[in-house]
């Protein structure tokens, strides 16, 4: 049987890495778009031919099924391949997947979407910050070879979102390398204005259009991007702080910044803001309070950060099994984005937090024992 468009525009965007929302997000359509697509429910306007293929770096035959050249079906099975083997806390797999990519590269040197995977998978292991998949010794290799991918990337893609993709990694790996010099210049390629996004002057558009709804829709889905950057630069702060011994600004900051996503979500269960690449605010908060022998008020904040993923498993489960994370709130609810998250992935996340070495001092507390025994229970 041959293959159809709604496949083979499924095989790219998985191969690149992409959910439905994201490649909706570069396309300027909305994700419903995507999935009628890649079901074969709908067929993608003509207009939007040409940007799907240059978003997936292939020709517009291959997007109608004529021109299946070999390099780009053998580079989608290593993608594929390297991604079908990745387990959640499991470091070894993504190494695993890392050196099937590095080998895709040895056949295929110049193959856009195997580069482009192998710098995303190499910048979660290159990276102290990362936790548990920091690859540690083999860290130094990788973060040359990251580099050398972001470079391909920023200098052979058309997509301004890939680029600056890139460049955001080459300031983390030049820092990390301990080239403040460089990442000083790759930051200066950013724009000051945070308002400067796909889906802010798309609304800009469909205003002016009357299309409101769709308007509402844009917007509902900056301010969700918006409200994640947020909890990073809080993260990042409150860390500031500590490091620097100012336990009480860190914890007012985390503080407030808890106050705000009550304020937008009164008494439903959120999208998890407080748990994005910058660490679990909740444990942030402990470790701060735990600065100023406060071990109670850290313990509070620990039960929160485990609570609100059981709180979370309270709720029905969709088909695939796993848990959809549904928001009433007029600020974001109409974003394009929708989480899931199942109950594997739950149980792993929290048996990490629990071993996290910032709260270790407060490991042997009896609520701390009893938070342990529910979560190694689900």
């Amino acid at each position: 049987m041959a293959t159809t468009m709604g496949q083979i525009i499924k095989n790219l965007r998985k191969g690149r890495g992409f959910t439905q929302e994201e490649l909706a997000e570069r396309l300027g359509v909305t994700y419903q778009a995507i999935s009628k697509w890649e079901n074969d429910s709908g067929m993608p306007d003509i207009s939007q031919i040409v940007p799907l293929a240059t978003i997936f770096d292939v020709s517009t035959d291959f997007l109608f099924g004529i021109d299946h050249t070999s390099e780009t079906e053998d580079a989608l099975k290593i993608v594929s391949t390297a991604d079908s083997i990745q387990e959640y806390g499991k470091l070894d797999t993504y190494l695993k997947a890392y050196d099937i990519l590095l080998d895709g590269l040895k056949k295929y040197p110049n193959n856009y979407m195997i580069t482009y995977n192998c710098m995303n998978l190499g910048v979660s292991l290159s990276l102290p910050d990362n936790g548990w998949i920091y690859a540690g010794e083999r860290a130094e290799a990788i973060i040359h070879e990251t580099i050398r991918q972001a470079n391909f990337i920023i200098t052979n893609s058309k997509n301004v979102s890939d680029i600056l993709w890139a460049r955001q990694n080459l300031v983390f790996l030049y820092s990390a390398n301990k080239k403040f010099d460089l990442a000083t210049t790759e930051a200066r390629n950013f724009p000051v204005r945070t308002d400067l996004t796909l889906y802010s002057t798309m609304a800009i558009v469909n205003e002016y259009m009357g299309n409101h709804e769709r308007e509402a829709t844009y917007l509902c889905s900056d301010i969700d991007y918006s409200l994640q950057a947020f909890e990073n630069n809080v993260a990042r702060l409150g860390k500031a702080y500590y490091k620097s011994g100012n336990y009480t600004d860190a914890i007012e900051v985390y503080e407030r910044f808890f106050a705000v996503m009550k304020a937008i979500f009164k008494d439903e269960c959120p999208p998890p803001y407080h748990d994005f690449d910058s660490g679990d605010c909740y444990l942030l908060l402990a470790q701060a309070y735990l600065g100023i022998d406060e071990e109670e008020k850290a313990m509070d904040a620990v039960e929160n950060a485990v609570m609100y993923y059981i709180d979370l498993m309270n709720k029905e489960m969709d088909n695939e099994n796993s848990y959809p994370i549904v928001v009433c709130s007029p600020i974001v609810k109409k974003r394009e984005f929708k989480q899931k998250i199942s109950k594997e992935i739950i149980k792993k996340r929290l048996q990490k937090k629990l071993s996290d070495k910032c709260i270790e001092k407060i490991n042997q507390n009896s609520r701390f024992i009893k938070l342990l025994n529910m979560v190694n229970c689900i």
